[in-house]
């Protein structure tokens, strides 16, 4: 593959191979990462607003709506994980389905319309046609284009994981419902947390999150 493909760098792009077995040969096929179809929004439009709304989340199954807007018009698109599905990054389902939102609604965007997102593929082991071709190496595409997932909890902690871990998935849960009956959206929920502690909702440490869990707690009960 050249240095660069319909935009993207090198570096922005998974691809995964494949054997054909009608065709008896190697199949290549590329996914570009959420970062460059950001790269490439952002050297395009000179204002550019991404914004996620939560639409369902609970210790299974996220979903999360992305709107992006752009000098061509305003875009969105869903992005859905699992547990089930994404096994091996079960405890940031929350945070894939943004980023799987996020490459969506530019990809609708024109962004590499023409490709679906690594993101979207992340839950793919990497020896797809090993058993017909055991000598052709595969790439395996990067889970969440980037962003870190959270540590693992060890059950300490206000009984919601390591004190210095990332917000649990109970945690998150309990202040997305504690926030449905404050009548306060996602946005407003990060809002929040950036003034209180300068990252969003999802970015809380374990005792940020227990923090900002009282404080929801008082405004609930001084309603």
């Amino acid at each position: 593959m050249g240095t660069a493909m319909n935009g993207f760098r090198e570096d922005e792009v998974v691809v995964l191979s494949h054997w054909d077995k009608r065709e008896s040969r190697w199949i290549e096929t590329v996914y570009p990462k959420v970062g460059g179809r950001l790269r490439l929004a952002h050297e395009e439009n000179a204002e550019l607003s991404v914004t996620t709304e939560i639409v369902r989340y609970d210790e299974q199954v996220a979903v999360v709506k992305a709107v992006a807007a752009t000098r061509k018009g305003v875009f969105s698109g869903m992005g859905m994980a699992s547990v089930e599905r994404d096994q091996k990054i079960a405890p940031a389902i929350l945070e894939l389905a943004e980023t799987r939102a996020i490459a969506r609604s530019l990809r609708f965007a024109g962004y590499g319309v023409e490709f679906c997102g690594a993101e979207e593929i992340s839950h793919l082991s990497g020896n797809q046609g090993r058993d017909d071709n055991p000598e052709k190496p595969t790439e395996t595409a990067q889970p969440t284009g980037g962003q870190e997932p959270p540590a693992p909890s060890n059950g300490n902690g206000n009984g919601n994981g390591g004190n210095s871990g990332r917000i649990t998935n109970k945690q998150l849960n309990f202040i997305v419902n504690l926030g449905k009956d404050l009548g306060m959206h996602s946005k407003e929920l990060d809002e929040a947390a950036l003034s209180l502690y300068g990252v969003r909702m999802a970015h809380l440490r374990v005792l940020e999150a227990s923090g900002f869990i009282d404080h929801l707690q008082g405004m609930r009960n001084a309603a």
